[in-house]
């Protein structure tokens, strides 16, 4: 199947050309990658809509991943015992603490 024809006013024929530092360039580079597009296309929608697109989702170990998944599984444990009357009652706040604990590092790793 063809590509569908572009009309004369939404076809990109200009050609504009900057000169970057080494470092800029590396810098765009580094945008680029972290949103998951060109630096060619990252320029464009800062320029033209005045803000960055949203940010690619970054890839996590999975290491990290297994091991944070291991300690959400005991806190819940733990919590369902402290909740049934089975775990001496200070231990409730440990618990929270430690959930908060993931939640942070969890946030810190997905931002």
């Amino acid at each position: 199947m063809a590509r569908p024809k572009v009309s004369k006013e939404e076809k990109r024929s200009v050609i504009f050309t900057i000169r970057l530092t080494l470092e800029e360039q590396r810098k765009l580079n580094e945008l680029g990658a972290m949103f998951g597009i060109s630096p060619r296309l990252l320029a464009r929608e800062k320029i033209f809509r005045g803000s960055y697109p949203k940010q690619k989702m970054p890839r996590i170990d999975v290491d990290v991943y297994t091991e944070l998944k291991k300690i959400g599984i005991n806190i819940n444990q733990l919590a369902r015992h402290v909740n049934s009357g089975k775990v001496p009652y200070g231990l409730r706040k440990v618990l929270l603490e430690l959930s908060e604990q993931q939640q942070l590092i969890i946030k810190l790793l997905l931002d």
